[in-house]
């Protein structure tokens, strides 16, 4: 009877139109075979068998030996990055990298980088994304794309005496007259590692989202219990070790959450040396978190392997990132995917999962997009089954090579 109320009370302006596939995968119910949904204008009306629809569609078209389903949602990316001239060597040699590409290239070089990235990444199949941006160039490209995002500013600053002035800074920034749901605006850290405790309390204070690189490397561990190592080494080589910082004496997951640190909603990007004992720590804590894996750049620069079952066994929500084209060759998130099914030993219907319904609730979107029903976005994905080996349509997601469209875009419908 609820549905029924539902179907009624939607509005529905211009032209309703109707798409039938072999599989429709909602993410948050079993897939549909020989399923329909229907849409008007940008919003989804209606997903089921074709037989139990109940719905009239002033058009239908069948989309054949095809699989329907949501659009990614990319949860770390840094969209402002372009490619190195060769592969970092290391995490640090990536730090410095970066560091040196922020204050050396042009602006409009990377407004240019990031309306390339946003293409791209939407050709991929992503639909929402967080960014995380030292300058906010990705602001008003966003807003021009199709895209839901959360922007992160990714703020760094170890000396305690620099804390006030570089929030200031940070806190301008993100000031803008244009309001706008789709697109927002956040102040994170970069890593426990590069604030200042006082910066570090500035954010959790003023945000209620946050997201922060945690646990990247097993460094940041032996920085916070013991005060020495390459982490250490690298802040006095930038020049930003407080000499009067105290060591904590805990490792990095118990340092950001026992001093506080945290927001309501958090996401934890990358989490690759975290253990039991602290997912057992953050379920004592009333705030959300979610853990963001991007199992190719941890990978390729030998940063470790996620833990990525453990976190699914302990019931935390996990989702996918790509990281930047500093660390990675492109952005396509199904590349993620393969790894967590191919390396992880995932069932492609998680990895799946991560990379769609359990990203939209990371990033505070699942009204919006993560999973087909009801009112969310028309903005799915289609992909063509014809000569696939398999009739799993998880597995087909996961594994297919193909490019995918656009459901909004097929045909008239744009």
């Amino acid at each position: 009877m609820e549905e029924n109320n539902q179907l009624t009370e939607t509005k529905e302006n211009g032209q309703t139109r109707a798409f039938r596939a072999r599989w429709i995968v909602p993410i948050s119910r079993p897939p549909i075979q020989d399923g329909i949904i229907i849409i008007n204008q940008d919003k989804i009306l209606e997903v089921d068998q074709v037989e139990n629809a109940r719905r009239e569609a002033s058009e239908t078209i069948d989309l054949g030996n095809s699989v329907i389903f949501p659009g990614f949602v990319n949860v770390h990316t840094h969209l402002d990055q372009i490619s190195p001239p060769s592969k970092p060597a290391d995490y640090y040699s990536y730090l410095r990298y970066i560091r040196d590409f922020n204050r050396e290239v042009e602006p409009t070089t990377k407004i240019d980088a990031v309306k390339q990235n946003i293409e791209n990444i939407h050709r991929f199949g992503t639909v929402a994304l967080t960014d995380f941006t030292t300058d906010g160039a990705s602001f008003e490209p966003l807003l021009a794309s199709p895209l839901f995002a959360r922007i992160f500013y990714e703020i760094t600053g170890f000396k305690n005496i620099d804390a006030t002035l570089i929030f200031r800074k940070y806190q301008n920034m993100i000031k803008e007259e244009i309001v706008n749901k789709r697109v927002t605006k956040h102040l994170a850290p970069s890593s426990p590692w590069a604030l200042s405790q006082n910066l570090l309390k500035e954010i959790g204070i003023s945000e209620r989202h946050i997201a922060v690189h945690m646990n990247m490397t097993e460094d940041e561990n032996t920085f916070f219990l013991s005060g020495s190592g390459k982490i250490k080494q690298f802040l006095l080589s930038i020049e930003d070790f407080d000499y009067g910082w105290k060591i904590p004496g805990m490792n990095a997951v118990r340092y950001f959450f026992d001093y506080h640190f945290y927001a309501k909603h958090n996401i934890l990007v990358h989490m690759n040396h975290a253990d039991e004992s602290d997912i057992e720590l953050l379920k004592t804590f009333s705030a959300k978190v979610n853990i963001c894996v991007c199992p190719r750049v941890s990978r390729d620069l030998n940063l470790g392997r996620p833990p990525i079952s453990m976190f699914l066994e302990k019931g935390v929500n996990v989702c996918l990132g790509t990281e930047g084209l500093s660390g990675v060759s492109d952005l396509d998130i199904r590349k993620e995917i393969g790894i967590c099914v191919d390396e992880f030993g995932l069932s492609p219907e998680i990895a799946v999962k991560c990379a769609t319904l359990n990203g939209a609730y990371a990033i505070g979107f699942h009204k919006e997009v993560g999973s087909l029903e009801l009112g969310k976005t028309a903005k799915c994905c289609v992909l063509d089954m014809n000569g696939e080996k398999s009739n799993d349509p998880y597995e087909l997601i996961a594994k297919s090579v193909k490019p995918v469209a656009w459901l909004n875009e097929i045909g008239s419908y744009i």
